[in-house]
């Protein structure tokens, strides 16, 4: 279960005015190692928001430019057409959805015309 972020600060607060981090768990009733935690990133970073996750790294991010170029020259090609290009052309092999989702997250779209196809 999460702590509410007035929890959190009181905690934080508590251990600041000179109790100390279990008894101030033990007051609250949350783990030792909750408090712990809340002082030590309240002392490093400041805050006892939520922590931003890392992005991860994708296998296409070092194919992106092809990928970009390839939809600049050809704004028509399809999903499965670029998964082909990449298994031919880097050895690749990934799923529409995989390229799909990897698009998405870096906002990049391109409209399909019904004329064109």
């Amino acid at each position: 279960m999460a702590l509410s972020w007035d929890l959190q600060l009181r905690i934080v607060d508590l251990v600041a005015s000179g109790v100390s981090r279990r008894e101030a768990a033990r007051r609250f009733q949350v783990a030792a190692s909750t408090a712990v935690r809340l002082v030590r990133q309240a002392n490093e970073l400041g805050h006892v928001d939520v922590k931003k996750r890392a992005r991860r790294k994708s296998e296409l991010d070092p194919f992106a430019d092809d990928i970009i170029g390839w939809i600049t020259e050809q704004p028509d090609l399809t999903l499965a057409e670029m998964c082909a290009r990449l298994q031919a052309e880097h050895g690749l092999r990934v799923g529409s959805s995989t390229l799909d989702d990897w698009l998405r997250r870096r906002q990049i779209t391109y409209k399909k015309n019904a004329a064109r196809q």
